[in-house]
């Protein structure tokens, strides 16, 4: 996997106070931290996604317990491939 340096600025307080909480949340590293939140932002921005085209999705005589059914089975037979 390639990886990509990011530099940022931060003021010395506020990493200071990261680095007091870091440990507590059961993170080794300010890398470890970031990669976590970065994956958390893009899964929350995936589920939006998705919620909204659920929104959009009005189809008669389908309730929404069919849609998880649904998706669950697409899942699987993707997941056996």
């Amino acid at each position: 996997m390639a990886e990509t340096q990011v530099l940022f600025r931060v003021e010395k307080e506020l990493l200071e106070a990261l680095d007091k909480v870091l440990s507590a949340e059961g993170f080794k590293t300010r890398n470890e931290w970031f990669r976590a939140q970065i994956r958390k932002a893009l899964e929350e921005s995936k589920r939006a996604r998705v919620a909204g085209l659920l929104e959009r999705l009005t189809v008669e005589g389908v309730r929404e317990e069919d849609v998880v059914e649904m998706v669950r089975e697409w899942r699987s037979r993707k997941g056996r491939r």
